[in-house]
């Protein structure tokens, strides 16, 4: 199974962009997405990993059904 991600990026101090990376390669765009924003440019990448999840669901005479998915982010420790 693969991890889901979220990336955050500010440049020069200033929140720029949030991105979720959810596919089998996620690790690698990770990578990717660093080597693209250098330090040296003003950019600051955080990186979280979702751990778990909490769920929304509907019990009904169908049965269950997911309604909605919130994955729960926590900083990550270098181990991709």
């Amino acid at each position: 199974m693969s991890k889901q991600y979220r990336i955050e990026v500010s440049l020069h101090g200033r929140a720029w962009c949030r991105i979720e990376a959810d596919t089998p390669w996620a690790a690698e765009t990770v990578d990717d997405l660093i080597a693209r924003l250098p330090e040296d440019a003003g950019y600051r990448v955080e990186i979280f990993v979702a751990t778990e999840e909490r769920r929304i669901v509907e019990s009904g005479p169908g049965g269950l059904r997911l309604l909605a998915r919130e994955p729960i982010f926590q900083p990550l420790q270098d181990d991709r």
